[in-house]
Protein backbone atom coordinates (compact mmCIF):
# COMPACT_ATOMS: atom_id res chain seq x y z
CA UNK A 1 0.00 0.00 0.00
CA UNK A 2 1.31 3.30 -0.43
CA UNK A 3 -0.20 6.34 1.53
CA UNK A 4 -0.53 8.96 0.96
CA UNK A 5 0.12 8.72 -2.88
CA UNK A 6 1.76 11.95 -4.03
CA UNK A 7 3.07 12.77 -7.80
CA UNK A 8 6.95 11.83 -7.04
CA UNK A 9 5.92 8.03 -6.19
CA UNK A 10 4.23 7.21 -9.40
CA UNK A 11 6.98 6.86 -11.85
CA UNK A 12 8.89 5.09 -8.88
CA UNK A 13 5.55 2.54 -8.38
CA UNK A 14 5.58 2.27 -12.07
CA UNK A 15 8.82 0.89 -13.00
CA UNK A 16 9.03 -1.17 -9.81
CA UNK A 17 5.48 -3.14 -11.20
CA UNK A 18 7.15 -3.46 -14.43
CA UNK A 19 10.30 -5.22 -12.88
CA UNK A 20 12.73 -2.24 -13.74
CA UNK A 21 14.91 -0.49 -11.36
CA UNK A 22 13.55 2.44 -9.90
CA UNK A 23 15.10 5.70 -11.17
CA UNK A 24 14.81 9.22 -12.36
CA UNK A 25 14.13 9.20 -16.16
CA UNK A 26 15.85 12.71 -16.61
CA UNK A 27 19.61 11.58 -15.63
CA UNK A 28 19.39 7.75 -14.52
CA UNK A 29 20.28 8.13 -11.39
CA UNK A 30 18.44 6.25 -8.39
CA UNK A 31 16.54 8.10 -6.74
CA UNK A 32 16.09 8.66 -2.90
CA UNK A 33 12.87 7.16 -1.86
CA UNK A 34 10.85 8.16 1.50
CA UNK A 35 9.60 4.11 2.61
CA UNK A 36 7.65 5.54 4.88
CA UNK A 37 4.55 5.87 2.66
CA UNK A 38 5.05 2.19 1.58
CA UNK A 39 3.13 0.04 3.60
CA UNK A 40 2.81 -3.42 3.96
CA UNK A 41 -0.86 -5.27 4.99
CA UNK A 42 -1.17 -8.69 6.47
CA UNK A 43 -3.46 -10.06 4.74
CA UNK A 44 -5.45 -8.53 0.81
CA UNK A 45 -8.52 -7.52 3.30
CA UNK A 46 -6.65 -5.14 5.14
CA UNK A 47 -5.09 -3.75 1.67
CA UNK A 48 -8.53 -3.17 0.21
CA UNK A 49 -10.00 -1.64 4.05
CA UNK A 50 -6.74 0.23 3.97
CA UNK A 51 -7.94 2.07 0.70
CA UNK A 52 -10.92 2.63 0.82
CA UNK A 53 -10.53 4.13 4.09
CA UNK A 54 -7.69 6.35 2.72
CA UNK A 55 -9.10 9.16 0.27
CA UNK A 56 -5.05 8.81 -0.91
CA UNK A 57 -3.77 5.51 -1.07
CA UNK A 58 -3.08 2.69 -3.43
CA UNK A 59 -3.20 -0.69 -3.28
CA UNK A 60 -2.73 -3.79 -4.88
CA UNK A 61 -4.22 -7.01 -5.38
CA UNK A 62 -5.15 -9.91 -7.24
CA UNK A 63 -8.14 -9.45 -9.49
CA UNK A 64 -9.58 -12.74 -7.64
CA UNK A 65 -10.37 -10.59 -4.15
CA UNK A 66 -12.26 -7.53 -6.39
CA UNK A 67 -13.74 -9.28 -9.75
CA UNK A 68 -16.53 -11.29 -9.13
CA UNK A 69 -20.24 -9.57 -9.14
CA UNK A 70 -21.49 -12.86 -7.16
CA UNK A 71 -20.10 -12.28 -3.89
CA UNK A 72 -21.94 -9.57 -2.36
CA UNK A 73 -18.81 -8.60 -0.37
CA UNK A 74 -16.98 -8.07 -3.06
CA UNK A 75 -19.55 -6.05 -4.85
CA UNK A 76 -19.78 -3.72 -2.03
CA UNK A 77 -16.34 -3.08 -1.34
CA UNK A 78 -16.01 -2.29 -5.16
CA UNK A 79 -18.35 0.65 -4.36
CA UNK A 80 -16.03 2.34 -1.65
CA UNK A 81 -12.69 1.78 -4.39
CA UNK A 82 -11.51 2.84 -7.77
CA UNK A 83 -10.09 0.34 -10.18
CA UNK A 84 -7.44 2.14 -11.86
CA UNK A 85 -6.78 1.12 -16.17
CA UNK A 86 -3.23 0.41 -16.93
CA UNK A 87 -1.86 1.91 -20.29
CA UNK A 88 -2.34 -1.17 -22.69
CA UNK A 89 0.47 -1.20 -25.84
CA UNK A 90 -1.09 -3.86 -27.57
CA UNK A 91 -4.40 -2.47 -27.81
CA UNK A 92 -5.82 -1.07 -30.82
CA UNK A 93 -9.10 0.44 -30.06
CA UNK A 94 -8.48 2.14 -26.59
CA UNK A 95 -5.53 3.20 -24.47
CA UNK A 96 -6.17 1.60 -21.48
CA UNK A 97 -7.42 -1.47 -19.92
CA UNK A 98 -9.49 -2.45 -16.78
CA UNK A 99 -8.44 -5.39 -14.88
CA UNK A 100 -10.74 -7.84 -15.62
CA UNK A 101 -10.73 -12.13 -16.54
CA UNK A 102 -11.22 -11.32 -20.23
CA UNK A 103 -8.44 -8.74 -20.46
CA UNK A 104 -6.30 -10.85 -18.94
CA UNK A 105 -6.77 -13.72 -20.97
CA UNK A 106 -6.63 -12.23 -24.22
CA UNK A 107 -3.21 -10.26 -23.02
CA UNK A 108 -4.04 -6.70 -22.81
CA UNK A 109 -3.34 -6.75 -19.45
CA UNK A 110 0.16 -5.52 -18.30
CA UNK A 111 0.10 -7.05 -14.34
CA UNK A 112 0.10 -10.64 -14.98
CA UNK A 113 2.29 -13.58 -13.54
CA UNK A 114 2.24 -17.39 -13.85
CA UNK A 115 1.20 -19.61 -11.77
CA UNK A 116 3.51 -22.73 -11.42
CA UNK A 117 3.32 -25.37 -9.72
CA UNK A 118 6.98 -27.55 -8.62
CA UNK A 119 6.82 -31.10 -8.29
CA UNK A 120 9.42 -32.94 -6.52
CA UNK A 121 8.24 -36.38 -5.80
CA UNK A 122 10.34 -39.26 -7.10
CA UNK A 123 7.50 -41.31 -8.31
CA UNK A 124 4.21 -40.75 -9.79
CA UNK A 125 1.97 -40.12 -7.20
CA UNK A 126 -0.34 -37.68 -5.26
CA UNK A 127 1.74 -34.60 -6.39
CA UNK A 128 1.86 -35.65 -10.25
CA UNK A 129 -2.40 -36.20 -9.57
CA UNK A 130 -3.01 -32.86 -8.29
CA UNK A 131 -0.66 -31.77 -11.08
CA UNK A 132 -2.84 -33.67 -13.60
CA UNK A 133 -6.35 -32.55 -11.77
CA UNK A 134 -4.88 -28.82 -12.51
CA UNK A 135 -4.29 -29.40 -16.26
CA UNK A 136 -7.60 -30.97 -17.05
CA UNK A 137 -11.25 -29.73 -17.31
CA UNK A 138 -12.42 -29.18 -14.06
CA UNK A 139 -9.18 -28.20 -12.81
CA UNK A 140 -9.51 -25.21 -15.05
CA UNK A 141 -12.92 -24.63 -13.94
CA UNK A 142 -11.26 -23.51 -10.21
CA UNK A 143 -9.42 -20.89 -11.97
CA UNK A 144 -12.15 -19.79 -14.29
CA UNK A 145 -14.70 -19.35 -11.17
CA UNK A 146 -11.88 -17.62 -9.25
CA UNK A 147 -11.44 -14.92 -11.95
CA UNK A 148 -8.24 -15.92 -12.49
CA UNK A 149 -6.96 -17.01 -16.24
CA UNK A 150 -7.56 -20.41 -17.37
CA UNK A 151 -5.20 -22.20 -19.88
CA UNK A 152 -7.71 -23.86 -21.28
CA UNK A 153 -10.85 -22.50 -23.10
CA UNK A 154 -13.86 -23.21 -21.22
CA UNK A 155 -16.84 -21.27 -22.88
CA UNK A 156 -19.89 -23.29 -23.66
CA UNK A 157 -21.40 -23.06 -26.87
CA UNK A 158 -25.45 -23.49 -27.56
CA UNK A 159 -26.02 -26.01 -30.21
CA UNK A 160 -29.41 -27.09 -32.16
CA UNK A 161 -30.03 -30.81 -31.58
Amino acid sequence: MIYPCRADIIPFVRNLIQGLQPYAEANDVYVSFDTSVVKAAKTTREVLEFVAGNKNAIGLVGINWIGNPEVPEQVEMLKKLKISYLECIVCQDTPYVKPMQQSILTRRYPLVRGLYYVNKENYVGLGTGFANFLKNERGQLIFKRAYLGPIMDLDVRSVKI
